[in-house]
């Protein structure tokens, strides 16, 4: 045997030697026992939970709660967590059915995926401190009624609540930079996003800041009917009713984009005549009813008409009395200036002849003609990415120049 495959056969040899070594070595770390618990050798890290159930106590002084630590044990009732836990493990208390409280550390600023998941008769849990709250985190909780998001909280799983029959509120503290609440569901920092929607509503009134519903948002409301889309959203995205049990829905014509919808088929929507709701329910085939029509066209403004032009004047005929003026005109006895020609009253009589016949400056407002004005306000109203093997490698490469 050539000395490069040897040493490779040492050094897996070897390896194999260490690997059993530090699977003893960590076993013997766990060879400490406190109460209920088995805990790493400095009493940090609770590796085992051997107690009998009801209420569970962690011991003061743990930091970590080992992956799967209670997981799937049916006799413990609730569980209190001292403040110097701060690491909650994976599943670490998935499918605990009886489990009715938990107690979390305020130091506990991440819960796990699955970490109370299908945890069914879970009613209560607090959150103080929360950063983020991972998926499934508390998937099919469905004695869970309520849950209030901390003002620390900066990310939520869309499927952290998911299945949770029971849950109609969730609230979020004052000084979330993140997320909001209105009507028990779940929005973004400025209520312009509808991001969750709890399982156990039977209603829903969507805020009125609102111009986009998420994602996801109605995938647990199976008892949520019927649905008023407000006027302020724009957006539906895709799946966004997925799941749902909205059967009616009134989709107002301020939507403009709608995503598809697997899996959801309402037996109405109401809308209005060409718009994204109509053309949703007609690609979808959905019944739809038109609620009146749809925005069109902007209507042509109707252009003002123009004053018809004064009939032509019946000409004068003139009568005994009339006096011929320097300009032309004709004084009548009554003292009425009128033109010989056309017949026009320039002004009207005082009952006196003789005074002067200059025609008057002040704008006509009744047999005169039109004020210019007139047609000054007509015309402004007109105006945007080893060693076994080197051995091997040499060894043939060695045969090769060899022959």
């Amino acid at each position: 045997m050539k000395t490069g495959t040897k040493i490779g056969l040492v050094l897996i040899a070897l390896s194999i030697v260490l690997s059993i070594w530090v699977i003893v070595g960590g076993s013997s770390d766990a060879d400490y026992q406190e109460g209920d618990f088995i805990l790493s050798d400095d009493g940090t890290v609770a590796i085992q939970y051997v107690g009998s159930g009801g209420s569970v106590t962690v011991p003061d002084g743990v930091v970590t709660l080992s992956d799967g630590l209670f997981k799937n044990n049916p006799s413990i009732t609730s569980i209190y967590m001292p403040d110097s836990v701060s690491v909650l493990g994976a599943e670490v208390c998935s499918g605990c059915s009886q489990l009715q409280s938990v107690d979390l550390s305020s130091n506990i600023s991440s819960i796990p995926a699955n970490a109370f998941r299908e945890c069914s008769g879970l009613v209560s849990v607090s959150l103080p401190g929360v950063g983020s709250i991972g998926s499934n985190a508390f998937y099919g909780c469905s004695t869970l009624g309520s849950v209030t998001i901390p003002a620390s909280c900066t990310s939520i799983s869309s499927s952290a609540f998911a299945n949770c029959d029971n849950l109609s509120e969730i609230s979020v503290s004052s000084g979330n930079a993140n997320y909001s609440s209105s009507d028990g569901c779940l929005y973004n920092a400025s209520k312009t996003r509808l991001i969750f929607v709890p399982g156990g509503k039977s209603s829903v009134s969507i805020a009125s800041t609102c111009t986009t519903i998420g994602s996801g948002a109605f995938a647990d409301a199976y008892y949520v009917s019927d649905l008023t889309v407000p006027e302020s959203v724009t957006t539906i995205e895709d799946d966004a009713f997925s799941g749902s049990g909205i059967r009616t829905i009134t989709i107002p014509e301020s939507v403009t984009s709608i995503g598809g919808q697997s899996g959801w088929s309402p037996s109405t929507i109401y809308g209005y005549a060409d718009s994204a709701a109509e053309t949703f329910a007609k690609n979808n085939s959905i019944p739809f009813v038109v609620l009146g029509p749809g925005p069109g066209p902007e209507p042509t403004p109707t252009p003002t008409p123009t004053p018809d032009p004064d009939p032509e004047p019946t000409p004068y005929v003139p009568t005994p009395g009339d006096v011929v003026n320097q300009d032309g005109t004709l004084t009548r006895a009554d003292g009425t200036v009128v033109d010989p020609t056309t017949g026009r009253v320039i002004r009207g009589g005082t009952g006196a002849t003789g005074s002067s016949h200059t025609k008057d400056a002040t704008p006509g407002t009744a047999d005169g003609d039109l004020d210019p004005r007139y047609f000054l306000c007509i015309a402004v109203f007109l105006g945007g990415a080893g060693c076994i093997v080197y051995a091997r490698h040499r060894k043939t490469k060695y045969i090769k120049n060899k022959k």
